[in-house]
């Protein structure tokens, strides 16, 4: 089934919030299997019983994403119908003020919903307010083999051995460049073994600055994402194994990653500043308009290249290897929650668990992710033809081998802004890199040195 050549169909029943309370109102709730609203769920499987009862509904909420993937999501859904007995139905709402409507609920004790969409700045916060359910329980109860999934994104979702949410998509960090562009100046293209030295002089050669051409933009360029890479690639730490406490600029290592993050953006002049990135058109990237030959960047963003700039001028190569031959990529995507003021807990685990089954994984569900999330789908045929010609494999061998994702901190968002504040101010060429880190590391740990200690691992 191609991604590209899909062709959503309109849905029946599409579940409004009205109808949701109607069915809470009308649904069986005194099923014999019933769980406390905020309870682990049972340790058996489900009694004859309940598979011979009528189809439980299960209400799944997510931010709004494409009118064609969230017509994949139903599509997905409906199939999920005619498997399993569960009827999965879908409410899509704006991203703005998603979260805070989750927690406003889960205040006021009720839950609009069964499971609910999940990010990695989200979750936390989430799971040690209780009001999303472990699932480990579930996993262990099916003997679920978590090795084929990523294990830097799967293990993302765990605190404190409580599994807060299953991971959805994966994918990860990725360098995109457009081949076309390399071949006309000459220039070698990136391999699987390439080093931070390769990648700077391709750079230079590469890049035009009277034409407002440069050769590089590094999307997401923060702690967490690919400034973190830069650091570890440089043999450097970010944070401690705890995540309690930033280290970043206390090690020498880390320094360098992340000064020669900065000069691409200040000293050598290649790659495309916050201010410069005002000159591109709202919704594109510099790679998009043929304005760079490079982004480094989640790999998700390759779908749009392809259109604005062709597949056939595409490929995509790992990060570079750092002085040491460290070569690490951040991996990370967006997950499933069970709700846990939902009724409806093992019917919810039971359209989860379907979905990672090869029926349910390759199925119009391709379309809806950016990235599978299990290993052996990822390199099923229906996915990889998007990638033939392509050095994929290169890249994924080191989200598999490689990937991090240790920024994952209970603090969420104020903490990781703390963090990140400066260091922008450094790429602005406003403070030096080691001030940036500095000043980001002390007003972050001023605020996990007060983490309270039943959220300490």
């Amino acid at each position: 089934m191609s991604r590209a050549k899909y062709d959503p169909r309109l849905m029946e029943n599409r579940t409004t919030y009205t109808r949701r309370r109607a069915i809470i109102a009308t649904s069986s709730l005194a099923a014999s299997g019933a769980l406390a609203a905020c309870g682990a769920p049972a340790a058996s499987s489900p009694d004859a019983a309940s598979k011979n009862a009528p189809p439980k509904r299960v209400l799944f909420v997510k931010t709004q994403a494409t009118e064609l993937k969230d017509n994949a999501w139903r599509d997905t859904f409906k199939l999920a119908e005619k498997a399993i007995n569960v009827i999965p139905e879908l409410v899509v709402e704006p991203a703005a003020g998603f979260y805070e409507k989750r927690q406003a609920e889960f205040v006021a004790g009720s839950a609009n919903a069964d499971v609910t969409i999940n990010a990695l700045n989200q979750f936390l916060p989430m799971g040690l307010r209780g009001m999303v359910v472990d699932l480990n329980p579930f996993v262990k109860r099916e003997k679920v083999d978590t090795s084929q999934y990523y294990k830097a994104d799967f293990d993302s979702w765990i605190w404190k051995g409580k599994l807060y949410a299953l991971t959805l998509q994966a994918g990860g960090e990725a360098v995109m460049y457009n081949k076309s562009l390399f071949q006309q100046k000459g220039v070698k293209l990136p391999t699987k073994d390439w080093t931070y030295d390769d990648f700077l002089a391709a750079c230079q050669k590469l890049n035009d600055p009277a034409n407002n051409f440069y050769a590089v933009q590094v999307g997401q360029n923060t702690v967490q994402y690919m400034m973190g890479t830069f650091m570890r690639n440089f043999g450097g730490n970010v944070i401690t194994e705890p995540r309690d406490r930033a280290i970043y600029a206390d090690n020498a290592n880390s320094l360098k990653g992340a000064e020669f993050n900065v000069d691409l953006h200040q000293k050598h002049r290649v790659a495309w500043t916050a201010e410069l990135l005002k000159q591109i058109p709202v919704g594109k990237t510099p790679m998009r308009v043929k304005q760079a030959a490079m982004e480094i960047n989640g790999l998700g963003s390759i779908i749009d290249m392809r259109t604005d700039v062709g597949a056939e001028n595409i490929d995509v190569a790992p990060p570079p290897k750092g002085p040491g031959g460290i070569q690490q990529a951040r991996v990370a995507g967006n997950s499933w929650s069970i709700l846990s003021l939902s009724k409806e807990h093992d019917a919810s685990w039971k359209v989860l668990k379907w979905l990672h089954t090869k029926e349910g994984m390759i199925s119009p569900q391709l379309i809806a992710v950016s990235w599978p999330p299990l290993v052996w789908a990822a390199d099923a045929p229906e996915w990889q033809k998007d990638y033939k010609g392509t050095r994929i494999h290169d890249v994924t061998d080191v989200w598999r081998k490689a990937g991090h994702n240790q920024v994952v901190i209970p603090e969420g968002d104020p903490a990781l802004m703390l963090m990140n504040a400066p260091i922008a101010r450094a790429m602005a060429g406003e403070i030096t890199t080691r001030d940036g880190l500095k000043d980001g590391q002390d007003k972050v740990n001023a605020v996990l040195a007060q983490r309270p200690a039943e959220w300490k691992l």
